[in-house]
C-alpha cells in the first residue's frame, strides 16, 4: 500500500486537472493569481511554470525558427531550455507573442477550447510545420546518447473538451493516412481533452499497459487512447517529458552564433 503522501500527490494532481478544466478557480492552486477568468492558454502555462523543471523557460508561444531561416506555425506555448536566447521585447507582461530556436525548445503545447476535427487538423498543421532538430553529431560527449532528439520539442493538444476519444482516434489516423509526408517525428506526442481522455504516441521503448494489466508492445508512431485518470496520465507525462528533455539539453554543445552571422549577412 503506498504512502500517504502519494495519495495526497494524487489528490494535488486532480485538483490541479479540475483548474486546467475550469471547473475551480485558478487562484486554488496558483497563489499568485487574482484573475479568475484567466485564458485556457494562461492557466495552463502557468501550471506548466510551477511544476516544469526550474531549468525550464515557458511563455505564451510565437513561433519556432531554424537557422535556415524556416518558420513554424503559431504556436500557442513554448519551453525553452535555460540557455536559449529569449525574444521577448513584445511579450514583456506575458500577454504578447514572442519567438524561439528551434534548437533548445522542449517543449510546445498547442490549447484548445474544443476538439474537434478541424481543430485538431489546425493543430496537427501547426506542429508538423515545427523545423527540424540538427544533428547531434560534435556536439555531445562520445559517451552520452540521447535518443530521438529528431522528436524534440515535446508536443502536447491541450483541450477542455472535445469529441469522444474512438472518433478523435479514428480523424487521426486519417489524418495522417492522407499525409504521410508528415514524419512521425512533427505529430503530437500527447493528446489530452481533460476529463475524457489522452491520446499517447508509442515511442520506442513504450509498453501499453492494459485495464486487464496485460503489457502489449505497440509499433512505434501509432496511436493508444487511454481513458483511465485521463487528467492523471495527461498531467505527469508531460512533466516526466520535459523534466527528461531538461535533464538531456545539459548534455548538449548549443551554439547560437549562426544567429549573429545570419543577421550581419543581411543587406
Amino acid at each position: 500500500m503506498p504512502d500517504n503522501f502519494f495519495f495526497r500527490l494524487r489528490e494535488y494532481y486532480l485538483n490541479a486537472a479540475s483548474v486546467l478544466r475550469g471547473e475551480a478557480d485558478a487562484a486554488s492552486i496558483f497563489p499568485n493569481t487574482t484573475d479568475i477568468g484567466m485564458s485556457r492558454e494562461k492557466v495552463y502555462s502557468e501550471f506548466l511554470r510551477l511544476h516544469a523543471p526550474s531549468k525550464c523557460n515557458v511563455f505564451l508561444g510565437g513561433f519556432l525558427f531554424d537557422m535556415n531561416g524556416n518558420e513554424s506555425k503559431q504556436l500557442d506555448i513554448i519551453i525553452t531550455t535555460d540557455t536559449a536566447p529569449r525574444f521577448d521585447f513584445h511579450n514583456r507582461d506575458g500577454s504578447g507573442k514572442s519567438f524561439s530556436p528551434v534548437e533548445g525548445t522542449l517543449g510546445v503545447a498547442s490549447i484548445k477550447s474544443v476538439l474537434n476535427k478541424a481543430e485538431l487538423e489546425n493543430a496537427l498543421w501547426g506542429i508538423a510545420s515545427i523545423p527540424p532538430t540538427q544533428s547531434l553529431e560534435g556536439r555531445i560527449s562520445f559517451d552520452v546518447q540521447i535518443f530521438d532528439y529528431d522528436d524534440w520539442p515535446y508536443k502536447v493538444i491541450f483541450s477542455t473538451d472535445g469529441i469522444e476519444g474512438n472518433t478523435l482516434l479514428s480523424h487521426i489516423n486519417e489524418f495522417y493516412k492522407e499525409h504521410p509526408e508528415i514524419p512521425i517525428c512533427r505529430r503530437p506526442h500527447i493528446i489530452h481533452v481533460a476529463g475524457k481522455y489522452v491520446l499517447m504516441r508509442v515511442v520506442r521503448g513504450m509498453s501499453i499497459r492494459r485495464s486487464s494489466g496485460e503489457i502489449v508492445q505497440s509499433e512505434p508512431g501509432t496511436y493508444h487512447l487511454i481513458t483511465r485518470d485521463p487528467d492523471l496520465q495527461g498531467i505527469v507525462w508531460v512533466l516526466n517529458a520535459l523534466q527528461q528533455n531538461a535533464s538531456a539539453s545539459t548534455e548538449i554543445l548549443y551554439s547560437y552564433s549562426d544567429l549573429i552571422n545570419k543577421v550581419n549577412l543581411l543587406p
